[in-house]
């Protein structure tokens, strides 16, 4: 039997577009709380182990890693455009605390972010 090539799924079997928006915008919505991927997968119609491998597909990265980029990417903009201390950007960005920040922003960056954010204002002041 033919399969329908019609279904709006991205190829690899990844999610959705409309699954892919819904996810990012359900995870976007409360960035610094955490959202369950049971949940997640619930409102995309999918079961938790299939919505983990098709947002893998779709966004490179599964869920709560995905997640974790963006919150340094949210980091990464308050730490060169304000002043505010390293456990203030932690707690808004969504992080338990400035240890759990450094942590995983060394992971992502390599490099701390008190030190990301001295060698952005040396790059900008030369």
């Amino acid at each position: 039997m033919p399969r329908d090539h019609s279904s709006p799924k991205a190829p690899g079997r990844g999610l959705a577009g409309w699954q892919r928006d819904v996810a990012v915008q359900f995870l976007l919505d409360d960035c610094a709380g955490d959202r369950p991927v049971a949940e997640l997968a619930g409102r995309c119609g999918l079961s938790r182990s299939h919505f983990t491998r098709a947002f893998k597909t779709s966004m490179g990265l599964p869920p709560h890693h995905w997640l974790m980029h963006h919150r340094v990417e949210c980091a990464r903009t308050l730490l060169e455009a304000s002043d505010e201390s390293i456990a203030a950007i932690a707690t808004s960005c969504g992080f338990a605390d400035q240890s759990h920040l450094t942590r995983v922003f060394h992971a992502i960056t390599g490099a701390s972010p008190a030190a990301w954010r001295r060698r952005r204002r040396a790059d900008a002041t030369n």
